[in-house]
């Protein structure tokens, strides 16, 4: 453009670079320290980008760092299928190792350091109750088992009952949605009886640990073990606990060979609101038997 002459009361407005060009950034994600966006600077490089992101964590791939790049092509008449191009580089201490050293990186560049494959974080359980040495052990191999845990735990004691040892196990993010999709649909959404109904973040997976014992490695009984998992080993309690819809719901000396009913009388029989038909019983390893009543 060619110099002009300035007049009286002329108003000389010089714009920044970026109202001229609009904002340009780089966005680098995954194993860094701090990933997000960042202004663009000509000349910036992939080495510049990862060490202002803070460098590498621990658990970064150095054998795979990925930049993705947007297609401008101004004089195109049509679109392409080619959607972005892609660059794939192996690091050293930060620095391009395998690929082009110096990358320089353009406006709108997204940059991925992926994760290593061979990273891995502790995993804990937990075993409580009835062992020698009770507390948190880490997973150190993908096939350990409940046996496995046992063994690691000393042992059981004397007063241990196998047969009533539960497992709590966390539940993953899918099956809590799941729970609370569920749980929304059977309150039709009310938002109260949701709050009464929920179920927390864990469940109870039933579990024969004696069985487990005696078939070390069967999975049948053998459960693999998973993150957060809690093995709850307890005393022998011979004891029967009868509650709901019964006049006066206590708890009772356990006797061999009685059925339902002498239970159900040592609690006063049923109410007027039972429903005889759906009495359940829930074992002290978590599963939970259907007790046939009079009604079926």
């Amino acid at each position: 453009m060619p110099d002009i002459t300035l007049r009286n009361e002329d108003v000389v407005f010089v714009p920044s670079r970026e109202e001229v060009i609009g904002k340009r950034t780089l966005s680098i994600d995954g194993e860094v320290m701090h990933p997000g966006i960042y202004d663009y600077a000509d000349n910036t490089t992939l080495e510049d980008l990862i060490l202002q992101a803070g460098g590498l964590t621990d658990a970064a791939s150095v054998v795979k760092v990925d930049v993705a790049r947007r297609i401008v092509d101004n004089k195109a008449l049509r679109s392409d299928t080619v959607l972005a191009r892609d660059f794939s580089f192996a690091l050293k201490g930060g620095f391009v190792v395998d690929g082009q050293p110096g990358f320089v990186l353009m406006p709108f560049d997204e940059i991925y350091v992926r994760r290593s494959p061979g990273y891995v974080e502790q995993s804990h359980v937990t075993v409580v109750g009835e062992v020698a040495f009770d507390g948190d052990y880490v997973i150190t191999r993908k096939s350990q088992r409940l046996s496995d845990l046992i063994q690691d735990a000393g042992g059981l004691t004397a007063e241990a009952y196998p047969e009533g040892a539960r497992l709590e196990r966390v539940l993953t993010p899918e099956e809590k949605l799941r729970q609370q999709t569920l749980l929304k649909l059977a309150t039709n959404g009310d938002s109260v009886s949701l709050k009464k109904l929920d179920l927390g973040d864990t469940r109870f997976v039933g579990i024969n640990l004696d069985m487990a014992l005696k078939n070390p490695g069967n999975p049948e009984w053998d459960i693999l073990l998973q993150k957060g998992d809690k093995l709850i080993i307890p005393k022998f309690n011979n004891t029967v606990s009868i509650s709901g819809e019964v006049m006066y719901p206590n708890t009772v000396i356990y006797k061999d060979n009685k059925k339902l009913s002498y239970y159900i009388n040592q609690a006063g029989g049923y109410n007027t609101n039972a429903r005889k038909n759906r009495v359940f019983a829930v074992n002290m390893n978590g599963t939970v038997t259907r007790i046939k009543g009079p009604e079926d």
